[in-house]
């Protein structure tokens, strides 16, 4: 998808075979973007500045703000796509029947390691073939790091991150053992029920013991359990999922920004404004005036 749009456009690096990478800039928007992903093709969107939206099926959204990347395997699962500008970014396009041979010798030269795409493949289903990752503390130091690079090294960089972060998706958690069950369908229920709960009620104050009693989990079943099911600690899904409603709400709302923060949950626009320019890289009323 991206990778189409921006096929004759930035400066664009073949850092491997079957893995390239462009350092892109865009000046003027909002655009929209065509839904289009070949098969067996993957792109990892690294971003610096601006944001970019996906509208789901089911009418959720998913944004990707700055320092933070939006993973795409699988787009039939959207509606539209919309990218703000001014958006910044190094965008990683992956062949993965072109680059297996590669990731194959970084295997062996790192002794041996193996990559379990099929855990990959079922963790991004899970998230209807687009995730974002970040903030997290393997975020927080690809963009560290990142800053310190010459324009020349960043498309290496976030190729090589973006094995990284293939190495420790597909990687089994700590507490886990390969004979260690699934979670089990009452509790994936009571957390999906929760899930939705949480999604209709964003300006209300939700906690943990509030919830897991709502869910009838003990905290550390639910905390543990909503981690494993949706990929983020509940307190960082929470946070992400309130700035994706308050991005939209700036777009296509006339609610001043005190109105929006309190749709999502804030008190004070003081508060509201630090969470979002955080996520996004501006503040609410830059966002919407550049929409």
């Amino acid at each position: 998808m991206l990778a189409e749009f921006w096929a004759d456009q930035g400066d664009w690096t073949q850092v491997m075979p079957g893995a390239r990478a462009c350092l892109f800039s865009l000046e003027e928007g909002p655009l929209s973007l065509p839904l289009w992903l070949e098969h067996l093709h993957f792109e990892a969107l690294f971003c610096l500045a601006g944001s970019m939206t996906l509208t789901r099926r089911d009418g959720s959204f998913l944004t990707a703000g700055a320092r933070q990347v939006l993973i795409l395997t699988d787009l039939s699962n959207l509606t539209g796509a919309s990218v703000d500008a001014p958006l910044e970014g190094i965008l990683v396009a992956v062949d993965a029947r072109g680059a297996r041979e590669s990731l194959q010798t970084i295997c062996t030269l790192l002794g041996g390691l193996t990559l379990d795409t099929g855990r990959v493949r079922r963790w991004m289903a899970g998230r209807g073939g687009c995730a974002v990752e970040g903030p997290t503390h393997w975020s927080r130091a690809a963009f560290a790091d990142l800053d310190r690079l010459p324009h020349s090294e960043q498309a290496r960089w976030c190729v090589w991150k973006s094995v990284e972060l293939l190495y420790l998706l597909s990687a089994p958690e700590k507490a886990e053992t390969d004979t260690a069950p699934a979670l089990e369908r009452e509790v994936a229920r009571a957390l999906a029920d929760t899930r939705r709960y949480m999604e209709e009620h964003l300006d209300e104050p939700l906690t943990i013991p509030a919830l897991s009693r709502r869910a009838c989990l003990s905290a550390t079943t639910f905390k543990e359990g909503f981690r494993r099911l949706y990929g983020l600690p509940v307190h960082a899904w929470l946070r992400q999922r309130r700035m994706e409603r308050a991005a939209e709400l700036l777009r296509s709302s006339s609610l001043s920004v005190l109105g929006v923060a309190q749709s999502v949950g804030y008190g004070s626009a003081s508060q509201f404004t630090a969470a979002f320019r955080r996520q996004y890289g501006v503040t609410p009323a830059q966002y919407r005036k550049n929409v």
